[in-house]
């Protein structure tokens, strides 16, 4: 079968081989659709393109939620993590947060090697340049090659890449990433469909060369002596975790937590802050270079000194790039700052006196696509069949491009089959807080995810994304039926242990009380025999219990006016009493349901229950 016949198309194209193109790839492919993955360079696949970290605060939970639904971003970074870290291990379970230090390389070479081993999926090397369309509609996308690939549908994943200019101070060069290209064409067929584009930034800092840094004036931070992983490795077999296709082709990694290495910490000094206060006008962030907007909650060093003006001085986190490799990442320290300036900076830093620079640190500023233009699903609501994700949409991180990805996979094949997408909820998933703030609200900034962000992030601990995502990996078949299985009998000796320690008795009352009032109990020794991961539930839930029911009341109350569909055709400006400013809002986001709509910036109660009367009469009508 030709992979260019317009008679037999794909069944999902992907255009981008990042962390969103990846998830968006496998879980089609793994869905059993006939999936093409297009990338402009095979050797940079999945490539960590900032630190070489993933997971962090909530970041965290979106990796486990992947897990959760048959993603590969967990298990990849589980096997070649090189540090492991529970952030917020001193607070509650809500908010605590697994992260990994990860092996640059490894991390990369593992995910390409599981795109070429799965089935269903087609990997090219090409470079997209525009959008095949068709009444309207998208039917595939054609390529610098002066190839054209046919599909049913299209998920754009284009990461930095539209239109992507690097800036040095003054200087300023094209691509995506330092030593990348641009996609220069792609930004305007989008535009010619209708879309709108606007300009965001995100930055990065220097590499070091580690024989150069004088680790003895550095504070040591190691990895925890019992990690947390990412992965549900309690519901799958050991033999996943280094599954062989075929016969010598064994993926790269290893047993995870082993050889743990460390990361080091230090601060700018006042010489520092000097340097950098009096070149702010060689800053292509404060000279006017850049006009696209900077992440709020990732500054450059800029924007510290002078947005936090009180603060002495700030931490910056020296992290290795990988086992085989003497090259550090300076976490902290993102700068547009030219590089002479950047050389004198960095050796004003306590054991970076004569540290040597392998890599500059700059800015990159690219073209995204105000999500309010999406669906839930993730497909556009300007041309049927195109779906965006990842940092297209406006977002930063690994982790929430992987999230969105593997979101915007699974609606493509659902789409081509006709079923239901899918849609989480806000009170499911972090996942679903993100897709739903992005797609309602919009972003003016590089979004980033954090557990403030979600309302009922009590709901939401991490440990608990398997048993609660259970029902969407069940419906859609993105586990393995052993992985299922397991998952349903893990949820069953959840649920019945929750049940017997709140039912039976013990000192001052039941079980439960006793935890409850932090008596000293001992549990049942059944209890005490279940895997770790079902206790820490089970007490988490039982600790719990009254704020978690009282969420689940709220959750009820507030699904019922999720329920409540918005049509299509409604004509927001004839709604009697309805603002005009509240109406325009309406019309552009085009909620799906009035819980949709009460969440709209600027759009009050009174606009919804404005909004409900109407939506009531033309049911009677």
């Amino acid at each position: 079968m030709s992979p260019f016949s317009k008679s037999s198309p794909y069944d999902v194209i992907v255009c981008g081989a990042g962390h969103a193109g990846i998830e968006a790839a496998l879980a089609a492919a793994r869905m059993g659709a006939r999936t093409l993955l297009l990338t402009g360079n095979m050797d940079t696949i999945g490539q960590m393109s900032c630190n070489p970290a993933i997971g962090g605060v909530a970041k965290g939970h979106i990796v486990r939620e992947i897990d959760a639904l048959g993603g590969e971003m967990a298990i990849n970074s589980d096997v070649t993590g090189i540090q492991f870290r529970l952030l917020n291990a001193s607070k509650g379970p809500a908010v605590q947060s697994p992260r990994a230090q990860c092996d640059k390389k490894a991390y990369q070479f593992r995910l390409k090697h599981t795109l070429e081993l799965q089935a269903n999926l087609s990997v090219f090397q090409a470079t997209v340049s525009g959008l095949i369309l068709d009444a309207g509609r998208v039917v595939g996308c054609r390529t610098a090659l002066d190839v054209d690939f046919y599909g049913h549908t299209v998920v754009v994943t284009t990461g930095t890449f539209l239109r992507g200019l690097m800036h040095i101070g003054s200087n300023k060069t094209e691509g995506g990433r330092m030593g990348d290209f641009s996609a220069r064409t792609l930004s305007g067929s989008l535009i010619e469909a209708g879309i709108q584009l606007e300009r965001l930034k995100t930055g990065t800092p220097p590499r070091l060369l580690g024989r150069s840094i004088e680790f003895s004036r550095l504070q040591e931070q190691r990895g925890d002596a019992q990690p947390t992983f990412f992965a549900f490795h309690d519901t799958r077999d050991d033999a996943e975790l280094f599954h062989v296709e075929h016969p010598g082709q064994e993926r790269l990694g290893w047993r995870p937590g082993d050889r743990q290495v460390s990361c080091w910490i230090t601060y700018t000094s006042e010489e520092s802050e000097r340097i950098v206060r009096e070149n702010l006008h060689r800053s292509a962030m404060y000279s006017g270079e850049i006009v696209g907007v900077g992440p709020r909650y990732c500054p450059s060093i800029e924007d510290k000194f002078v947005r936090f003006a009180d603060k002495e001085r700030h931490m910056l986190f020296l992290e290795p790039e990988g086992r085989h490799t003497g090259e550090y990442y300076v976490n902290g320290l993102s700068t547009s700052l030219p590089f002479d300036v950047q050389i004198r900076l960095i050796q004003s830093i306590p054991g970076l006196e004569r540290a040597e620079v392998l890599r500059p640190a700059y800015a990159v500023e690219y073209d995204f696509a105000p999500p309010t233009q999406l669906r839930p699903s993730l497909e556009s609501k300007v041309v049927p069949n195109l779906f965006f994700a990842g940092q297209i949409n406006g977002t930063s991180g690994y982790e929430e491009a992987a999230g969105q990805g593997l979101v915007a996979g699974v609606n493509a094949v659902q789409r081509v089959r006709g079923g239901e997408p899918l849609v989480l909820g806000r009170h499911e998933a972090y996942i679903g807080v993100m897709i739903d703030d992005l797609v309602t609200k919009g972003t003016q900034e590089p979004y980033r995810m954090f557990t403030s962000r979600a309302e009922h992030r009590l709901l939401l601990n991490h440990g608990s994304a398997d048993v609660r995502l259970l029902p969407h990996a069940d419906r859609l078949g993105l586990l393995s039926s052993t992985r299922l299985a397991r998952t349903r009998i893990k949820r069953d000796s959840i649920e019945q242990w929750v049940d017997r320690l709140n039912r039976e008795a013990a000192v001052g009352g039941t079980w439960g009380d006793a935890l409850r009032r932090n008596y000293p109990v001992v549990l049942p020794s059944a209890f005490e025999a279940e895997s770790s991961q079902v206790r820490e539930e089970v007490k988490y839930r039982v600790l719990y219990q009254g704020y978690l029911e009282r969420e689940l009341r709220l959750v009820e109350r507030l699904r019922e006016v999720d329920r409540i569909r918005v049509p299509e055709s409604i004509d927001y400006l004839t709604i009697p009493g309805l603002k005009r400013e509240s109406a325009l809002k309406l019309a552009a986001t085009k909620p799906t349901t009035l819980g949709q709509a009460s969440r709209i910036s600027g759009v009050n109660p009174s606009d919804i229950s404005l909004l409900m009367v109407s939506i009531a009469r033309r049911v009677e009508s």
